[in-house]
């Protein structure tokens, strides 16, 4: 049970990631930089926090 609530909000991070991304390509377009910056960072931050929750606990970086 407890992994599946895992797996859901990983999944929620990863769609979050995906529409940050789109929100830094969007912000590239009409050429805010800082905007864009911020979009992306966030994520870059929001997809590798969805990758580490599905990462096995004994696998090293």
């Amino acid at each position: 049970m407890v992994a599946r609530v895992v797996d859901v909000i990983s999944v929620v991070l990863l769609v979050a990631a995906a529409g940050a991304f789109t929100m830094g390509v969007s912000a590239l377009g009409d050429r805010r930089d800082l905007d864009a910056l911020y979009w992306l960072a966030v994520g870059a931050l929001t997809l590798r926090s969805a990758t580490d929750m599905l990462r096995p606990k004994g696998a090293s970086r």
